[in-house]
This record gives C-alpha cells, structure tokens and sequence, in this order.
C-alpha cells in the first residue's frame, strides 16, 4: 500500500514508479507466464554462498508471481522482500537455463504434479546460485522449496544444461523461440535416457533421494540453536508448531531410511521380469514336442500323452498367474518410487516449515501479518497433504504386495505340479526302448520348472520383505497422524493471533 503525503502529485508519481517497475521485468515471458528483461541484471561468474543445511521456498500464484518468501530467500538473491512481492518469479532466472527445463516444469505443474528439478539462479547483483527445486501445485498458486545441491549427480547435470543451451540457443535465433524450446525439451529428456533413467520422474526422484542423502552427511546439517523467541500472542502456538514439526521430521527420516527396501524390491523384480515371462511359452512348446513325439507311439504313448497334457495345462495356469504378477509388477515398483519422491519432498517441507517458524518466533518475518499468516498456513497444508498422500499409497502399495504374494504363492503349486508331471514322464520313458528323445524333452523341463521355483522362491521372500517393512511403517500411522492433526491445529491458533487486528 503506498502511503499518501502530499496529495495528487505524490499518488501519481507512485503509480508511474510502480508501472516502470512492472515494465522492467516483462518481456521474455513463456507458457503464459510473465517474462522479465535480464539486461537490467548483468551475470558475473561469481556465486553467492549459502550454507548446505539452509532450505528456503516461496509462494507463487498461479501466474508464477512471488506471494511471499523467506528470509534466506530474499537474502540469497539478493533483492529486498518489498522488490519481489508480485514479481514473476523469473525475475532470478538466469541466462544459462535452458528455457526447456522450465517448459517441463509447467508441463508438470499443469498436471497437477510435483517436479524437482536443478536450477541456476541470478542474483540481484549478477552472481548465481544453484539449487535443487521441489515445485508442487498448492493452495491458489504454487510452492517452491529449494536446497544448495552437493551430490556427485549435480556436476552430471550442469554439463547436460549447457550441452542443452548449445543445442537451443542457435535454434532460437534461427527458428523462433517455440521451435527451439520444444527441441531444448527432447534434447533434456534424451539427456536423461542417455543417464540410464527411463523418464524424467525417474531422473528427478533419483536425484532428490540422492540430494537429501548427501546434505544428511554433511556434519552438522541442523546444528542446534537456541530460538529468540520474541514476545507475541501467537509465540505458544508456534512453539507448539515447532515441536510437532521436529517430532513429524524425526517419523519422515525414518520413513526415508526405510525406503531403501523398495528399490532394492524394483531392481530384483525387473531382473525376473524376463525369466518369468519366459516360463510359460517354454513349457507350453516342451509339452507340445511331448505330445507330438508321444502320438508316434501310438497305444504305448498313452501315459506321455496325458503327461504332456497334463504339463500344458499346467502352463496355461502359469501363464496366467506369470500375467496377473508382471501386471502388479511394474505399477507396485513405480508406486514404490513414487513413495520414496513424496516422502522426500515431505521432508523439505517439513524442515522449511521448521525454519520458517523460527523466523516467527524470532519475530523476523517482515510486517504484513496477514501475508505472513496465509503463507504459514498453505506451507502447512501442503505437508498436511502429502503426508496423508504418502498414508495412501502405502495401504495401497500393501495391498499390491499382497495380491503379488498370493500369485507367487499360487505359481509355486503349479510349478510343483508341472514338477510331478515331470517325473512321472521320466519314471514312464526310462522302461521303454522307443522313447529316444524323450528323455532331452524332459531333461528340458526339469531345469525350466526348477529355474522356475528358485525365481518364485526369490520373488516371494522380497515380496515378504517388503511386506514386513511395509507393516513396520503403517505401525507409525497413528503417531503420524497424531503430529499433522497437532500441527494444523497449532498453525490454525497462530494464524489467527496473527491475524486479529492490533
């Protein structure tokens, strides 16, 4: 609000500094979203320093303007609270992003998704900084919450963005921005094959993991500090916030450490991915040459001829147990992946709802009450509904793992069967003199059906695994939702202390 003290002439004259701010920030804009003129900042490869364990975020609207910020935010980039408040929050780009990480990023967050990706800032004064962004859709805009990248991954990336940039900035000039963002955007997703990563989710969620595995070896990434707490109506309450929050980020970290069992379950599934699809059509083929050969022999065929049947049904009841399981498979690994990203990025918010409260109670949050209030309350219910979203999708992913089981379970007896089928072949061809041939056939499905059992032997034991690990963190639900429920209420009073008029 501008303050009016000489009448008409001051009112205009900050109506027309106002527009000339506006002016300067808008040009190159992109998706709809305002652009800015970076001219007006010049880049000098210099950084600016922040520590590893600081976290800082902001809140947009659904535009991209910055609604509010911390205050590691607006120390690091250098501009004032006052100059970014209703800015496009590409008022930091910097020059050196490739423009098609930010068309995937509005991609994501046009679905509705959460997206992490590395990001290089400009300062106010022309110096960079890199962060690792975790962008999520919430109340009325959009959350950002950004850490200081450390993981041997980061390096990887810098080179894939100007390898990108190189590609796209000639195709700019050449043919037009559109062209040349939608070319940056293939070149980065083929970037991200050429890592080993199917698809960008599975890059980003790598790299988060891989991030916040490395800041927690950083000594002292939390060092403990004692709060100044200033004297306010609302300082109880947030003092209460502040506990819930410590007590949510100790059950979140060890949610965390947890995960490690569901990689491990996607990597070995995918390794018998194959072996498992396989088992089916070989067996069927085995017992098709065992009931051809056996048809030659006329009467004296007639046990090999229910022996082959029988191993064709048998792997017709394979094949379609073999389906149910690859049908789970895939979906329950990606669920696992995707577990492991939420309760990742619930953990940045967390911490940064942790520091932002600090700043509350030491009374360093900037003026507007109000502002301050609502930006408290959206962080909160951002947390709020990712850690019901991760609750969910860890029933869910019990229950897959239950079905998975049952399927496993069930393949074993019929690969028992096939197994006695097997046998009674071999009893039958070792008295007879004409069943040359036979006996490589069944030499043939004795090795497929025990390769087989070890497989679903394997399959089942991670599946229990997993299960069990699975139980152990549901056990956690109720303390769980005992600090969200806590946390809400706490920031619910201090919003409104904060927000009664003084």
């Amino acid at each position: 609000m501008t303050t009016s003290i000489g009448g008409l002439d001051t009112l205009c004259l900050a109506v027309t500094y106002r527009l000339r701010r506006r002016d300067a920030y808008v040009g190159a804009g992109q998706g709809g979203v305002p652009g800015m003129i970076t001219a007006r900042v010049s880049p000098i490869n210099e950084s600016r320093h922040f520590a590893p364990q600081e976290l800082f975020f902001s809140l947009t609207d659904d535009k991209g303007r910055i609604r509010y910020g911390n205050q590691v935010f607006t120390r690091v980039s250098g501009y004032s609270e006052h100059d970014l408040l209703g800015q496009p929050h590409n008022i930091i780009r910097h020059p050196d992003m490739p423009r098609g990480v930010f068309r995937l990023l509005w991609d994501y967050l046009g679905e509705g998704k959460t997206i992490a990706a590395y990001v290089k800032n400009l300062a106010a004064d022309g110096r960079y900084y890199w962060v690792l962004a975790a962008v999520t859709p919430c109340r009325d805009g959009y959350l950002s919450v950004r850490l200081n990248p450390s993981s041997p991954m980061f390096d990887v990336v810098k080179k894939a963005y100007a390898d990108t940039l190189s590609v796209e900035s000639p195709l700019e000039i050449e043919h037009g921005k559109p062209y040349a963002i939608q070319k940056s955007l293939e070149h980065l997703c083929g970037a991200v094959e050429s890592l080993g990563y199917k698809c960008y989710d599975d890059f980003m969620r790598a790299a988060l993991c891989a991030e916040l595995t490395a800041r927690s070896r950083i000594a002292d990434a939390r060092p403990t500090s004692s709060l100044r707490v200033s004297e306010s109506t609302a300082a109880g309450d947030l003092l209460d916030l502040h506990a819930s929050l410590a007590n949510l980020r100790e059950q979140l970290g060890e949610i965390f450490r947890s995960l490690d069992v569901f990689e491990s379950l996607s990597t070995r599934l995918v390794e018998k991915h194959e072996a498992m699809e396989e088992l089916g059509p070989s067996l069927t083929f085995l017992s098709l040459n065992t009931h051809i050969s056996a048809s030659r022999l006329g009467d004296d065929g007639a046990v090999l001829s229910v022996v082959s049947r029988n191993l064709g049904e048998r792997s017709k009841d394979a094949d379609r147990l073999i389906a149910t399981l690859m049908q789970r498979m895939t979906p329950a690994c990606d669920a696992a992946r995707a577990i492991a990203f939420d309760v990742a990025v619930a953990q940045l918010e967390s911490e940064v709802c942790s520091s932002f409260v600090e700043e509350l109670l030491e009374g360093d949050s900037g003026g507007d009450q109000a502002l301050v209030a609502e930006s408290l309350d959206s962080l909160i219910e951002e947390l709020v509904d990712r850690c019901h979203k991760v609750l969910v999708a860890l029933h869910s992913l019990r229950d897959d793992i239950g079905v998975m089981k049952h399927a496993a379970c069930n393949l074993v007896g019929r690969v028992d069967q096939m197994r006695t089928a097997q046998l009674n072949g071999k009893i039958d061809i070792a008295s007879r003199k004409n069943a040359q041939g036979f006996e490589a056939i069944f030499e043939d499905v004795a090795r497929i059906v025990a390769e087989a059992r070890r497989d679903c032997d394997d399959i089942i034991e991670l599946l229990n695994t997993t299960g069990e690990r699975l139980t152990a963190l549901l056990s956690m639900e109720v303390a769980l939702r005992t600090e969200l429920g806590a946390a809400r209420a706490s920031t619910s009073a201090a919003v409104g202390s904060r927000c009664e008029p003084v």
